[in-house]
């Protein structure tokens, strides 16, 4: 299908050539899948998953030993990819060297890893596979590392766990990303009456517990993508030159964080040095604010140098939701506060009310586009996820979310957000769409 006779595997499904074929699978000489960056071949954190997963259904099938030796050696060869990273086995995206990723840095996904301990339980019920087990409690243990130890944790108040699909500094919570993560931990600890992954499983229903609630929209019938999203900020000088030296945002109940951290878009803006706003003129900046400290509000704060005394006001973007974007934007500006200013330092802080700030942790959208028409993926995620959630455990807080999420989209066509032609409002069904 692609150059695995060139490795020593035998073909992928034809199937899905049109898989392989979006993907670009290419195989190293290791018998690990990746694609090329700049002409060079690199291993890409997710493709492991995909044919193992290919090579695994063809055993099952055929019953062709060939199969089964292939995947585990596109096994053994992941795992000689992976890092160790306190008690875990981690499989690390690097985005300056494979830029398989739009986040810059090193890190794992938690998303990642719990598709290779989805693989890898599946490999160990066929013979010969008992050496996964060892590195498959280690990609395991690597969900509850710490986000300060390099990991792709976080707890909340009532000693819950977030497992991050993408991991920073900042809180972000991508949803989908921790319930799918979340059911493949539990799967796994059923079949194999796991201790290790039951404890994870039941740590993170505790965070989703406490958490859910923050990701409903009653007013728009859907829940949100992730609790971290961009916000812009108008800065005005009157009476006074400006200059920004430093941006920090506080989330409380989580710490405090430089919006010109790497990443971060008001970094663009501080860069290159202080941002200079001359007297009568204006200036925007794009800061990261998040959900996580709801109902307590979320504040901007900024050292500025003023050359005498005046005034800085401040104003936040304002914007509908659109089914189609992925963040509001912002198209009008709402007064915050204007501040006195005295010659020289000043020390700005700001609260950011949630009256002005409800789309920050952004509803899911409408953006994937198949047969013509535009599809909500993630709504019906956060579904499905949480009823084999609640099927399992019962969990009333739970239940009561993944019920009014399940009807949620019976009012889409009630609501004037979603009346665009391009909307089909209805779940995906490949059947009824090919």
């Amino acid at each position: 299908m692609t150059n695995e006779l060139e490795v020593g595997l035998p073909p992928l499904q034809a199937s899905r050539k049109a898989v392989w074929d979006y993907y670009r699978i290419e195989f190293l000489p290791s018998g690990y899948p990746g694609r090329r960056h700049d002409g060079e071949l690199q291993a890409h954190p997710i493709y492991g998953p995909y044919v193992i997963s290919d090579y695994v259904a063809q055993y099952r099938k055929t019953k062709d030993p060939v199969f089964l030796e292939a995947a585990c050696k596109v096994a053994d060869a992941a795992i000689g990819q992976m890092t160790a990273v306190k008690a875990g086995l981690v499989f690390m995206y690097d985005q300056a060297k494979t830029n398989v990723s739009s986040k810059k840095g090193v890190f794992y996904s938690g998303l990642t890893q719990s598709r290779y301990i989805e693989v890898l339980s599946k490999l160990m019920t066929l013979p010969g596979t008992e050496r996964f087990s060892e590195p498959l409690h280690a990609v395991l243990a690597s969900l509850t590392i710490p986000i300060k130890d390099g990991g792709v944790a976080r707890w909340t108040r009532n000693g819950g766990l977030v497992i991050e699909e993408y991991p920073g500094a900042m809180p972000d919570l991508t949803l989908n990303g921790w319930t799918t993560a979340t059911c493949i931990v539990m799967d796994f600890a059923k079949r194999n009456d796991d201790e290790q992954a039951r404890e994870v499983f039941e740590k993170s229903v505790r965070g989703l517990e406490e958490l859910v609630p923050l990701y409903d929209v009653p007013e728009l019938a859907n829940s949100r993508y992730r609790l971290t999203g961009p916000a812009t900020f108008k800065l005005s000088a009157e009476d006074s030159d400006l200059e920004v030296f430093d941006c920090r945002i506080v989330i409380p109940g989580s710490g405090t964080y430089p919006a010109n951290m790497e990443g971060d878009p008001a970094g663009k803006v501080l860069h290159g040095g202080p941002l200079a706003i001359r007297y009568g003129e204006a200036h925007t900046i794009a800061v990261s604010l998040s959900r996580l400290s709801w109902p307590d509000s979320n504040r901007l704060t900024m050292w500025i140098r003023s050359t005498q005394d005046g005034r800085l006001k401040l104003a936040i973007g304002e914007g509908a939701y659109d089914p189609l974007a992925r963040a509001p934007r912002a198209k009008t500006y709402r007064d915050l506060q204007t501040v006195e200013v005295h010659k020289g330092w000043n020390i700005i802080d700001v609260e950011i009310p949630w009256r002005d700030a409800e789309l920050i942790a952004y509803p899911t959208n409408f953006g994937k586009k198949i047969t013509g028409r535009q599809f909500n993926q993630y709504h019906f995620i956060h579904i499905d996820t949480l009823g084999k959630i609640v099927a399992e455990t019962g969990s009333e807080v739970l239940r009561q979310y993944h019920q009014k999420w399940e009807q949620y989209p019976t009012q889409w066509a009630d609501i004037a957000e979603y009346q665009d032609e391009r909307l089909m409002l209805d779940r995906f069904d490949a059947k009824k769409h090919k």
